[in-house]
């Protein structure tokens, strides 16, 4: 997976725009959801799942893989699409998204999902989760990482920053911390819901290795996933995403109202065309 050059990153670009496809497919579906967040993670999950991260998907529980922590359960949409390109169930499958006896619920539950590793419903849970896998991974001398993707409407959640100081305190190296730094959330801008800012000299007072970045820039984010994994003091390390919701697809991008999306069928269509408009040019 660790591919370095060019080629690597337009493979890993064209992931990312199956990742969004593949989120734009599941909202249509149900005619609504969290579909902004899901095309800004789009480039972050492409670089996590493609370059960075050890796995089998015909082997989800295989011991030796990376885990991988959706702490926004709500955001499974980004997830299960991710999860689809890269091979863990049939892409035929999302069409089940948040159907009855569907494998895909709207909220990520384990172990319902081939490569869903928790159960996601009240943000704050994902780091402290990730706390405890790796420290017993590291009882075991695993050589595996520990991936918590986060909101940033998450981290004024207090179980988040307690976990924080736990991962440094227990020296937690196998930690990997994801930011999605969209600056939106369920009510509101989160500046004025609860302002968490700056992000950057807050994870390093707690002792983290911090890197931040455009979460929309492939080549940035493969050199933060290799610096993350080859960073050699015994200490977490936390990458913190910029990011843009509804990337890809301007019609949602430049919505008022984004951290949740109702569309009618022929906005859905648009949204679809804009996607491979924006392959095209």
């Amino acid at each position: 997976m660790n591919q370095a050059g060019i080629g690597h990153n337009e493979q890993l670009a064209e992931h990312a725009r199956k990742i969004r496809k593949n989120a734009l497919r599941q909202a249509a579906l149900q005619g609504q959801g969290f579909v902004g967040q899901a095309l800004g993670q789009a480039d972050l999950l492409a670089v996590a799942f493609f370059h960075a991260l050890h796995y089998r998907p015909d082997d989800p529980m295989w011991e030796g893989r990376d885990r991988f922590l959706e702490s926004q359960g709500h955001c499974g949409i980004a997830l299960y699409a991710a999860l689809a390109e890269a091979g863990f169930f049939p892409e035929e499958e999302l069409d089940t998204y948040g159907c009855d006896d569907s494998r895909l619920p709207m909220s990520t539950m384990w172990p319902y999902t081939p490569g869903v590793e928790m159960s996601g419903g009240s943000i704050g849970l994902g780091l402290p989760m990730a706390v405890g896998m790796a420290m017993g991974l590291k009882l075991k001398k695993s050589d595996s990482f520990v991936y918590a993707m986060m909101g940033d409407g998450e981290l004024g959640e207090g179980p988040t920053w307690e976990a924080a100081q736990s991962a440094a305190h227990h020296k937690l190296g196998n930690i990997i911390a994801l930011v999605d730094v969209n600056r939106v959330q369920a009510d509101g801008p989160t500046s004025s819901v609860l302002c968490t800012e700056p992000l950057d000299k807050k994870w390093d007072a707690f002792g983290w290795y911090v890197q931040r970045l455009d979460g929309n820039d492939i080549p940035a984010l493969v050199n933060a996933f290799d610096n993350a994994r080859a960073f050699a003091q015994d200490k977490p390390r936390i990458i913190l995403c910029d990011t843009h919701m509804g990337r890809g697809v301007p019609s949602i991008e430049h919505r008022e109202k984004i951290h949740f999306v109702r569309l009618d069928p022929d906005d859905w269509k648009r949204a679809f065309d804009e996607l491979d408009a924006g392959r095209k040019a």
